[in-house]
């Protein structure tokens, strides 16, 4: 589904799900899309749409070094 990901070039769906259980701050839709992304394999892009739909970018992941 990676095809979905047009914009999003970074943001796995193992990224996502850490992000959603460890900080995204509700908990009730955070559980939603918990469950959405597992139909999705943990390597793959998150698509644009999901990300929009959480308000969230590229830049909500970034490891500063």
């Amino acid at each position: 589904m990676s095809e979905l990901a047009k914009n999003n070039k970074t943001v796995t769906v193992k990224m996502l799900k850490k992000y959603l259980k460890e900080k995204y701050p509700n908990r009730q839709t955070a559980q939603i899309y918990l469950k959405v992304l597992e139909n999705f394999d943990e390597n793959e892009l998150v698509p644009d749409l999901i990300l929009e739909n959480l308000l969230l970018d590229e830049q909500d992941f970034r490891v500063d070094a």
